[in-house]
């Protein structure tokens, strides 16, 4: 049987794209006999080092951290709320949970307009001995009764405190000590 010239280059075409195949899913073809004399067979010794027993045990993984309950030590009096509607003064904030957080702040400017805003990053249990007084790059940062704060966490967990308005709410309190507002962010 006399093949055309256009046969032998579709076999040879054909051939050549089922080697591409075999070798894309690595597809082995091989021929065993049945001579089980030449095949060893394993023993229970060679059971006992198989290739697993080899591997390494992998290390245990980092532990997040667990929520646990920490006191602020930060000591607070408080006055009465007829009085803390006119006190001005610094910005202290504890960070006492285990969170990345951000303090936003929406700055009473006027009486009824809020113009400035700014906001600081915390990462966790920053500032939970003694608080961090907040301040601003061009001023001094002052806290006015009024002004409104919100806290995120920055973990993707969604969580949030607030909205707290200065001298509204229960937070953040006025220090007579130090007359200053106090945020305690707990978990």
């Amino acid at each position: 049987m006399k093949f055309q010239p256009y046969s032998q280059i579709m076999i040879a075409l054909v051939c050549f794209l089922l080697g591409l195949f075999a070798g894309r899913f690595q597809l082995t073809i091989s021929w065993n006999s049945n001579d089980s004399a030449t095949v060893p067979r394993p023993t229970t010794l060679s059971r006992s080092k198989s290739p697993l027993s080899q591997v390494p045990e992998p290390k245990s993984l980092p532990k997040f951290p667990t929520e646990k309950t920490q006191k602020c030590q930060l000591p607070i009096t408080t006055l009465k709320p007829s009085i803390i509607k006119t006190k001005q003064g610094n910005f202290r904030v504890s960070n006492c949970t285990t969170r990345p957080v951000r303090v936003a702040l929406l700055a009473k400017s006027s009486a009824q307009s809020y113009q400035k805003s700014a906001h600081w990053d915390f990462a966790p249990r920053e500032g939970s001995e003694r608080g961090l007084i907040l301040s601003l790059p061009e001023e001094k940062l002052t806290l006015k009764p009024g002004d409104i704060l919100v806290v995120f966490a920055q973990d993707g967990s969604r969580l949030y405190w607030g909205p707290y308005v200065v001298g509204e709410t229960n937070s953040p309190v006025w220090s007579q000590e130090t007359n200053e507002w106090q945020l305690v962010l707990q978990p």
